[in-house]
């Protein structure tokens, strides 16, 4: 029988898929003319705040990306998907565990937008940029970055060897659907260490410069892209975003979870 921690998971994935799912949505319209708007998570969690019942889209959303950080954190203490003590096994863990942390963050986040408990959201934003602009910031931000394109380099690993299918009973999956599941899944991961690569490159370029920290999410990536590539490479991207969600959808139920 299905634990109930178990259900919580996988409410977290569903719960990651919806974020995608999102991101990709207003991206793709912004991209080919459709209105729309360059994404991030916080863009969005802002946008659904401005609604009524955004907010209690937005508590509901938390409570299930919470299942997703209890997960990721659990699962790089036990090891149950046996990734094991080598260099490349215990790096695979600790990124399970960093993962759920940035999760965790989106959302504490969207629940203080919601209860409008960032008020001190100015000073601590000014105390944390007047520490980047150190010596000891400023190699911080560096740390980070490099760590940043090394997670986009393992997201090209994933997508480009396949390894994700390990991860999911993949066998259960009906045979008509498989190779548009490995397909979706190879396209996701590549999308994803692109938009990872470019927030990494922006937030290295402004270590030297402007130190501004928040050039290291999606939506400065996306207006890299556009600015730099056009908007049909934005588009591509914003598709691939899409298409991974897709993915996440099914891994919600595919996934191995032993809890």
């Amino acid at each position: 029988m299905t634990s109930k921690k178990t259900i919580y998971a996988r409410s977290g994935l569903f719960a990651k898929a919806l974020l995608y799912l999102s991101i990709g949505i207003v991206t793709a319209m912004e991209a080919f003319g459709l209105g729309g708007f360059k994404a991030g998570s916080f863009t969005i969690m802002n946008v659904l705040a401005g609604h009524s019942w955004g907010k209690a889209i937005l508590i509901l959303w938390a409570a299930g990306l919470f299942g997703y950080v209890f997960w990721r954190i659990y699962e790089s203490i036990v090891d149950h998907e046996e990734y094991g003590t080598t260099i490349l096994g215990l790096g695979q863990r600790i990124g399970f565990g960093f993962g759920g942390v940035v999760y965790g963050f989106l959302a504490f986040k969207a629940l203080q937008i919601v209860f409008h408990s960032g008020d001190d959201s100015s000073y601590s934003t000014s105390k944390i940029q007047e520490f980047i602009h150190t010596d000891l910031g400023m190699l911080l931000v560096i740390g980070i970055s490099l760590g940043m394109m090394g997670g986009a380099l393992n997201e090209f690993y994933i997508a480009f060897t396949g390894i994700f299918k390990k991860t999911i009973a993949i066998d259960e999956v009906p045979s008509k659907y498989k190779n548009a599941v490995m397909s979706f899944g190879k396209l996701g991961y590549a999308c994803r260490g692109f938009t990872l690569g470019i927030a990494a490159y922006l937030l290295l370029q402004s270590a030297f410069t402007t130190r501004d920290i928040s050039s290291a999410d999606k939506e400065a990536a996306f207006s890299f892209m556009q600015y730099n590539f056009g908007n049909f490479i934005l588009g591509l991207i914003a598709l691939g975003f899409i298409i991974y969600s897709f993915y996440v959808f099914v891994e919600t139920y595919y996934r191995k979870i032993d809890m």
